[in-house]
């Protein structure tokens, strides 16, 4: 007797392939993200990820063609916390930045999460940026992040002044661009020994500053 092998179950099979298929490539993105920080971006082989992950090396390339493409992933989901494929300015968080006319609200929301975010990546953007210096693929991908977040911190900028442009636009984003920067949360961790707490109680203070002067 012929067995059924109908839509329902051709479905069920392309679903479960699918599955299978992220689970291995977060597998992966995990595995790399920890050698990434254990050994550098020099130092992590796509035969070193496939080994730590358990698959074979074909299926790293399959799933990612250059290292870069995985850095970039990696990078990626560290920045918005997990693997769903929505930037960090089409986020919630984002948005209710954007959204809160209030300075000191709209500097403490940011603040929190800035900080969220440099803890999730610090040492990761640091490998990054150590990559871009002799990679010139990892080159672009750290100009087009930098490129990102200055974006960012215009729509920023323009929030807090009623979407208004011009001189006191651009001030804005050059402030909050230096303000909520990795390397101002790298600097003031690792040089001033600040904590992610003082961290961000500085930034709220900074940023609740130059939001409401921006009111005036």
């Amino acid at each position: 007797m012929p067995v059924d092998d109908g839509p329902p179950r051709r479905q069920y099979r392309q679903t479960r392939r699918a599955e299978l298929t992220a689970q291995t490539r977060a597998r992966i993105r995990e595995s790399a993200h920890t050698l990434l920080l254990d050994r550098g971006y020099a130092g992590t082989s796509m035969r070193a990820v496939a080994e730590h992950a358990g698959v074979g090396v074909r299926t790293v390339y399959d799933s990612f063609p250059t290292k870069t493409e995985l850095l970039k992933e990696v990078v990626e989901t560290a920045i918005v916390g997990d693997s769903a494929p929505v930037p960090a300015g089409g986020r919630d968080w984002f948005q209710e930045i954007i959204d809160e006319d209030d300075p000191t609200r709209r500097a403490a929301l940011l603040a929190r999460a800035s900080t969220q975010l440099h803890q999730r990546t610090a040492a990761l953007f640091a490998v990054a940026r150590g990559a871009a210096a002799d990679d010139p693929d990892a080159a672009r991908l750290w100009r087009a992040g930098k490129a990102g977040h200055r974006s960012d911190c215009e729509r920023f900028a323009r929030a807090a002044l009623g979407d208004h442009d011009g001189p006191a636009a651009h001030a804005l984003t050059a402030a909050l661009y230096v303000l909520i920067g990795p390397e101002t949360f790298t600097l003031l961790a690792d040089e001033l020994g600040f904590t992610p707490q003082a961290y961000q109680q500085w930034l709220g203070d900074q940023l609740a500053a130059i939001f409401e002067q921006a009111r005036r």
